[in-house]
């Protein structure tokens, strides 16, 4: 049995792939996903985003509030996250990023990840430190060249961004939108094939920070995200989740133009757990990469 929660209050589990051992990209594994969510369905109430209101006015300690949620919109949320979703009737939201959907490109965050574990280079110097050379190894340091690269180019202007991000490709010698990842996204089809237990939320069009492109490019972003889902699947969207998701990757005036454009939660990725003070447009979530079930367990109610 759990234990009573830190306090009462809302969890918000965020996912973003739950892959297999022969997937390019890591995950979560898929047999750990189910037995994460036997471990929900057996001790925790499961909810929808649109029951979100009402489980932070009237929290439980002792079934606690849970709604289950994944990033970015990756195609393996049909493939092996759903029918394990379907199959325990647990509702979950799932953000997209609208252009991506149903095409090989990849995210640009992803097409990083590929870029150095592709790269026949082994080593590389990055062109924002010509001085610092990241070696190539293996398989860890190249997941580790990418997280560096990642966290520098996430913390600049997006137009900066992209140009240093083209550079990189040039350095590695390798050009992530050539196919060779295969397909990562959802397809439209697959996504109104999960519409039983699945609301779709928005996550941009293109998958910029929001902080780093003008107040006017955000909407814009936001707005496309909107149509684009309200036209593939006929609902419109209330949902969000910022890119990235810090506190310094979205601004006030970005839920101005979440609440404008018709959206009623915003999600971040600061950690926590929320309650009816939380903000609606910061609303905190739990990373899921717990390596063991006790450890899934004290994340939802640990105290």
């Amino acid at each position: 049995m759990t234990a009573p929660l830190r306090r009462s209050a809302v969890v918000v589990l965020m996912y973003h792939r739950i892959t297999r051992p022969e997937d390019p990209f890591k995950g979560g594994d898929v047999e750990q996903f189910r037995d994460q969510m036997l471990w929900l369905k057996r001790h925790c109430r499961l909810i929808a985003p649109e029951e979100y209101f009402g489980a932070v006015q009237r929290p439980s300690r002792l079934r606690p509030a849970v709604l289950v949620t994944f990033d970015d919109g990756y195609r393996d949320y049909h493939d092996n996250a759903y029918p394990v979703l379907h199959e325990l009737k647990i509702p979950a939201v799932v953000f997209v990023a609208t252009s991506f959907l149903g095409s090989n490109r990849l995210i640009w965050t992803d097409a990083v990840t590929w870029a150095f574990l592709r790269s026949a280079k082994k080593t590389v110097c990055v062109p924002w430190a010509t001085r610092t050379s990241l070696p190539l190894g293996d398989g860890t340091e190249r997941e580790r060249a990418a997280r560096i690269a990642k966290d520098y180019l996430k913390d600049l202007p997006d137009a900066e961004r992209q140009h240093l991000q083209a550079l990189l490709f040039g350095e590695l010698g390798v050009d992530p939108e050539d196919g060779s990842a295969g397909r990562q996204m959802l397809t439209w089809d697959e996504a109104r094939a999960t519409l039983e237990f699945t609301r779709y939320g928005g996550h941009t069009h293109t998958h910029p920070i929001l902080s780093q492109i003008s107040a006017e490019a955000a909407d814009e972003e936001i707005r496309l995200c909107r149509d684009r889902i309200q036209a593939e699947i006929g609902i419109a969207p209330r949902f969000f989740a910022y890119p990235n998701g810090r506190a310094q990757d979205f601004t006030e005036q970005t839920k101005v133009s979440l609440a404008r454009n018709g959206f009623e939660l915003g999600f971040a990725t600061i950690e926590g757990v929320n309650d009816a003070r939380s903000d609606r447009y910061a609303i905190r979530r739990q990373p899921t990469g717990a390596r063991t079930l006790a450890d899934f367990a004290w994340l939802v109610a640990g105290h």
